[in-house]
C-alpha cells in the first residue's frame, strides 16, 4: 500500500494565444494557444496522516490548517480536489514551489494538477494526461468557479512545447511542436523572464476580460490564427527569429486591448526599457498585471548582454523545458 507520494508539475510561459482558452471564447469559436512547461515547478507531497495525531488532515502551504472535516479546509483547491477524488483516508497535505504565486505561469494550475496526480497515486490509481488535466479544469473552473482558460492545466500535465487546440464541444487538441532539440534550445535562448516584483490573482483581471467577450471577439479570433502561424513558422526547416518575434508582438498587441487591467504604468514601464531591436518582442505573461515579462529577441547575444539598468537587480532568468509534464518523483510503501 503506498503511503507517502510526492509528485510535481512544471510551470509555463505562453507564446501566442493566450487568452482564446477561456470557454465563452471557444464555445463558439476554436481557440488555440502555443505554450511551452519549462523547469520550474510546484511540489506536492501527500502521505498518509496517522491517527495519532489529533486531526485528521494537516495542509501545510504558505499556512498551515490542521482540521477534522474535508468541508473545513480553507484552502479550496486542496478541499475541493479530495472531495472530487472522494479521498477516505486521513492525509497530510504540503507544497512547495519555484517561484512566487501570482507570476502568469500557471501555478495554480500547476498545483491542482500534482495535487491530483499525487492522490490518484495514493489511491493506487493512474489516470491518464488527458484525464488528469481535464479534472484539474473540472476542478479549477466548474467546482471553484475560478474565471480561467484550460491552457495552464494542460501544459502542467503534458509538458513539452505544445499548440493547444480548444475546440467548441470542450475538448482540447494536444498537438507536440515538431522540432528538433537544437531548434528548441535556441528558441529557448532567445527567451528572457524578467520578474516586475507585483504577485497577483488574475481572477479580476480574467473577469473583465470575460464580461469584454463580445467586444473583443474580432482581436481573439486573430489571436488564435496566430497560434498556429506560430506553430508553422517555427516548424520552418530554417528560422526566421524576426517574424517569430513579430508574431509574439501581434499576439500581445491584441491581447493588452482586452482589458485595461492587463497593462500598468509600471509594467509599461519596465517594456519600453526592454524594447531595444527590430527581431526584440515583449510580453507580460499570463493574465497581466503583474508576475513575470518575456523578453524574446532573435539577436540571442543582444538579449543576455543588453539589460537594462533600470532591470539590472531585476530576478530574471532564462528558461529552459520541461519535456514531462506533470509526474510522479518518489513513493513510499
Amino acid at each position: 500500500m503506498v503511503t507517502s507520494v510526492l509528485a510535481v508539475a512544471p510551470l509555463r510561459i505562453s507564446f501566442v494565444g493566450g487568452g482564446t482558452d477561456i470557454a465563452n471564447f471557444y464555445s463558439s469559436n476554436e481557440g488555440a494557444v502555443v505554450s511551452c512547461a519549462i523547469r520550474k515547478y510546484v511540489f506536492v507531497h501527500v502521505k498518509i496522516h496517522d491517527g495519532s495525531f489529533g486531526e485528521r488532515y494537516r495542509i501545510s502551504y504558505s499556512q498551515v490548517e490542521h482540521v477534522r472535516e474535508i468541508a473545513h479546509i480553507r484552502n479550496d483547491i486542496v478541499r475541493s480536489c479530495l472531495e472530487f477524488l472522494d479521498v477516505k483516508d486521513p492525509v497530510q497535505i504540503s507544497t512547495l514551489s519555484d517561484l512566487p504565486t501570482g507570476t502568469g505561469m500557471g501555478s495554480s494550475s500547476s498545483f491542482t494538477t500534482a495535487l491530483l496526480l499525487a492522490l490518484h497515486k495514493l489511491k493506487g490509481e493512474h489516470p491518464t494526461k488527458h484525464q488528469l488535466a481535464e479534472e484539474a479544469c473540472h476542478v479549477e473552473i466548474t467546482m471553484l468557479k475560478h474565471p480561467i482558460g484550460k491552457q495552464d492545466q494542460y501544459a502542467a500535465a503534458f509538458g513539452g512545447l505544445n499548440l493547444f487546440r480548444f475546440r467548441s464541444d470542450g475538448r482540447v487538441s494536444v498537438e507536440p511542436i515538431s522540432i528538433s532539440e537544437k531548434q528548441l534550445e535556441e528558441l529557448l535562448q532567445r527567451c528572457r523572464l524578467f520578474w516586475t516584483g507585483v504577485e497577483r490573482s488574475a481572477s479580476k483581471i480574467l473577469e473583465d476580460q470575460s464580461h469584454r467577450i463580445d467586444a473583443n471577439l474580432n482581436r481573439l479570433v486573430t489571436m488564435a490564427s496566430l497560434a498556429h502561424e506560430f506553430k508553422k513558422s517555427l516548424e520552418k526547416r530554417e528560422q526566421n527569429w524576426g517574424e517569430l518575434a513579430n508574431l509574439i508582438s501581434k499576439s500581445f498587441s491584441l491581447k493588452k486591448e482586452l482589458s485595461p487591467l492587463i497593462l500598468t504604468a509600471k509594467i509599461q514601464e519596465l517594456i519600453n526599457s526592454l524594447e531595444f531591436g527590430a527581431e526584440t518582442s515583449v510580453k507580460v505573461l499570463g493574465a497581466g498585471g503583474g508576475g513575470f515579462i518575456l523578453h524574446f529577441d532573435g539577436n540571442q547575444e543582444r538579449l543576455i548582454s543588453t539589460i537594462p539598468e533600470t532591470l539590472r537587480s531585476t530576478t530574471s532568468f532564462l528558461p529552459k523545458i520541461d519535456y514531462d509534464g506533470a509526474r510522479i518523483i518518489s513513493i513510499f510503501e
